[in-house]
């Protein structure tokens, strides 16, 4: 399908919803996500999501019972971790944002860049969705990449693809530093007390789609379980930059008013740098998920 081809919709009255990118996701209009959505405006969306793995709905306004309603639509809302939970409005909002209170970040994730990974990935059910509403933006810099990851398991080798099948790999929030590539990986000025890691099949089944994706990922996969380290490796090096190729990858430059949910079972997702001193604030719920197979 080319980018410029439109999907079809269920009426005259129903969503535009047109492909984002040769790599990936679908751009919505006609769709105010404040409101409560049809019944048919909401299969359509469902149906968009699973086919593209990332929805880009722009020019939203939303307070934040709007965006968890909104987020609801797609599952049960995970509650936000703990030292994150700021919002006195509902338990399932999370702030990414470098704003400060008394010289202290308020919010999680503040600045910098941040490599590929899967939301919650490290534990046994991780989020099946992540969506983010943008609130304020920095000039420049700053933006998120999403990669493909059917198209990235589709495009290896069959023997590799062979090779593949049945391994699992340690993914841990807080990688110790013997992973192949620590010195990349995530930072936090609020550790956890303890080690957070689980170890998920190195290939996965969306549960929807049926189509298998990698489910890797340069931040936060460690080893693979089973395998000799320097073996687990090379094969972990070789497959991080084989799903970072650019014809799986699309990079999008927020605005304010911006809406993206992504299907976080098949798409990857990294942040750009940005000016630490330019306000960067969006507004995060995920979606809950079972265990990935």
């Amino acid at each position: 399908m080319s980018a410029t081809q439109r999907l079809p919709s269920s009426s005259s009255a129903g969503p535009e919803i047109h492909p984002l990118s040769p790599a990936l996701g679908a751009r919505v209009q006609g769709v105010d996500a404040s409101r409560p959505l049809p019944a048919a405006t909401l299969k359509r969306l469902l149906e968009a999501w699973h086919a593209h793995g990332v929805l880009y709905l722009p020019n939203q306004s939303l307070d934040e019972l709007e965006q968890v309603r909104f987020g609801e639509n797609f599952g049960e809302l995970a509650t936000t971790q703990g030292e994150y939970a700021i919002s006195k409005g509902h338990p399932a909002i999370m702030y990414i944002t470098n704003e400060k209170q008394d010289g202290q970040y308020i919010g999680a994730l503040p600045d910098g860049e941040m490599f590929f990974h899967s939301d919650m990935c490290y534990v046994e059910k991780p989020s099946m969705a992540t969506m983010l509403y943008a609130m304020s933006i920095p000039k420049t810099g700053g933006n998120t990449l999403f990669a493909n990851m059917y198209k990235a398991f589709d495009a290896l080798p069959a023997a590799t693809r062979q090779h593949l099948a049945g391994l699992k790999a340690v993914n841990s929030y807080e990688p110790g530093t013997s992973a192949p590539t620590a010195a990349m990986r995530l930072s936090s000025s609020r550790a956890s007390d303890q080690v957070r890691s689980y170890a998920q099949p190195v290939v996965c089944t969306h549960p929807v789609t049926g189509r298998k994706a990698l489910y890797v990922n340069r931040l936060m996969t460690e080893y693979i379980v089973g395998m000799p380290r320097e073996e687990s490796d090379a094969l972990l090096e070789s497959l991080f930059d084989h799903q970072e190729q650019p014809e799986f990858i699309y990079e999008h430059t927020w605005t304010p008013g911006d809406l993206l949910i992504w299907d976080n079972r098949c798409m990857l997702h990294a942040r750009g740098d940005f000016d630490a001193s330019e306000l960067r604030k969006l507004r995060r719920i995920t979606v809950k998920g079972e265990r990935i197979s």
